[in-house]
């Protein structure tokens, strides 16, 4: 899938494609800034931020299954821009599987281009194609610019976690 955005009055053609070797995850990994730096955790230490979130993105290629999968953005020149994880997640209310983005970024010159929106949907496509009726994610409460972009692409809170230090 090749998509051309105008935004920010520039022209950005990119394609979304499987993660496929370690080139991808070392760019996934380059990403990890860009998540941390929008955390703020009161109950945790900015490192304890950096090493949960290079241990979770290393969950994406960890146990490799047929209920997950990451999907890149890459520009013309095979330039990695995003990336998108999803997998099988769980429907606490049901008790039913569902689809779980489990981590999202994209380089912060290309934010706004519509590559995350185009990496989501390629997500619901990924989840629909497993028999998924529902696609869940988390987000850190102090991400306000996700949280309205969760929200513009469909999705709506259900739950929210509160955590105190003892």
């Amino acid at each position: 899938m090749v998509k051309s955005v105008t935004a920010r009055e520039t022209l950005v053609r990119f394609s979304i494609r499987p993660e496929r070797d370690e080139q991808d995850r070392r760019f996934m990994e380059s990403l990890n800034p860009r998540l941390t730096d929008v955390i703020e955790a009161p109950t945790h230490s900015a490192s304890e931020v950096k090493a949960f979130q290079q241990a979770f993105t290393a969950t994406a290629w960890a146990a490799e299954t047929a209920k997950s999968a990451t999907f890149l953005a890459v520009d013309e020149a095979d330039n990695r821009i995003g990336y998108i994880n999803v997998r099988e997640g769980s429907d606490d209310v049901l008790g039913e599987r569902c689809g779980y983005i489990a981590l999202l970024a994209v380089a912060h010159e290309f934010e706004g281009h519509g590559v995350a929106t185009s990496l989501v949907r390629e997500a619901e496509r990924w989840a629909r194609e497993m028999g998924f009726s529902r696609l869940a994610l988390d987000v850190f409460a102090s991400n306000e610019h996700a949280f309205r972009f969760y929200k513009q692409a469909g999705f709506q809170p259900e739950t929210v976690r509160v955590i105190k230090r003892l």
